[in-house]
């Protein structure tokens, strides 16, 4: 055993010369937390002013925290083991703790951050800075236990975000969440991906295990989610179909389309297949996974949805399509 953690720290050691050499390191985490930073800075902004209840107080005040625990955790981690992602994250967890502190701002709510002096390590909330210590004791153990306490972090605060998006109805808390959700579950991808690529893994201890496994069944979430809870993503999308039906057009409402209702990672996904006299058999059924490929967002009269240029059915291995008919798709 020593051997082989000999082995992994020569191999990571040797990374991080070269990549102080080469002036590289994986971009991918930060390059998403500029995107929040972005984005989420001008949803906050610009979204009305609503009334806070007493939870959502009392959860942007422990997110603030948590997204801090993250921060000083990997902070500290990576002071110990000479790997990339660790500095990565936590400039990640830097920009949602910023996230949460333009909300605290918009609602003149005290910082439990700014009461505690900001330092790493210290928290306001004593529950917050017990768990902040057992993490960083688990961690230095081993580098194999960093990661898996990484993916602990992220674990956790998916389970509490998801919590806390229950509990609120304000759309600029909403967007704030969802994108940090967002951004945890790369975070957690991460951890996973590497701890496996030492030949160690990660069992889920706050989320179920079929969220788990759907997280990690996507490579990696890259877009960004609207005020009215939609996902911009990339051109892809995969899941398990729910339902199948036949709904008018947004346009032309005497032609029917097939929609096809689909479970994904980020949540569910309505997406228009095509008009029914065009694929008058239509055999995907609810229940197969399935792949959808190119799929522009259309905003017509005030309705949300995506259309495919072709859907893969992985479960019954038949392919749908549409590019012949679409010129867009072929670009």
């Amino acid at each position: 055993m020593n051997l082989i953690v000999g082995l992994i720290m020569r191999k990571l050691l040797l990374m991080t010369f070269v990549a102080a050499l080469t002036g590289f390191l994986p971009q991918t985490v930060a390059a998403q937390g500029q995107r929040i930073k972005t984005y989420g800075a001008y949803m906050v902004q610009t979204l009305p002013k609503e009334p806070l209840s007493k939870e959502e107080i009392n959860d942007l005040l422990h997110m603030r925290e948590e997204e801090k625990l993250a921060r000083d955790v990997y902070l500290t981690l990576g002071n110990y083991y000479p790997l990339p992602i660790f500095r990565n994250i936590a400039r990640s967890e830097e920009q949602h703790m910023r996230m949460i502190k333009l909300l605290l701002d918009k609602y003149s709510l005290p910082d439990p951050v700014e009461e505690s002096g900001g330092r790493v390590g210290v928290f306001k909330d004593p529950k917050l800075q017990k768990l902040y210590n057992k993490l960083v004791s688990r961690g230095k153990r081993s580098l194999i236990d960093a990661l898996k306490v990484g993916a602990t972090i992220e674990d956790l605060d998916i389970k509490d975000l998801e919590e806390a998006l229950s509990r609120t109805d304000n759309k600029d808390i909403r967007v704030v969440y969802q994108n940090l959700m967002r951004g945890s579950r790369n975070h957690m991808r991460a951890f996973v991906r590497l701890l496996r690529r030492y030949g160690s893994d990660y069992q889920p201890r706050y989320i179920s295990s079929e969220e788990f496994n759907s997280i990690l069944s996507v490579k990696h979430e890259a877009g960004f989610y609207s005020p009215s809870g939609t996902y911009f993503g990339p051109r892809f999308l995969k899941g398990k179909v729910l339902k199948i039906s036949q709904k008018p057009g947004f346009r032309r409402k005497n032609v029917m389309w097939w929609v096809v209702q689909i479970k994904t990672p980020q949540g569910e996904v309505s997406v228009r297949v095509a008009p029914v006299r065009w694929l008058p058999q239509f055999e995907v059924k609810a229940g197969d996974f399935v792949k959808v490929i190119r799929l522009p967002y259309w905003n017509i009269k005030g309705l949300n949805g995506y259309m495919a240029c072709k859907l893969i059915d992985e479960t019954a291995g038949k392919t749908y399509d549409f590019s012949k008919w679409r010129k867009w798709c072929r670009r």
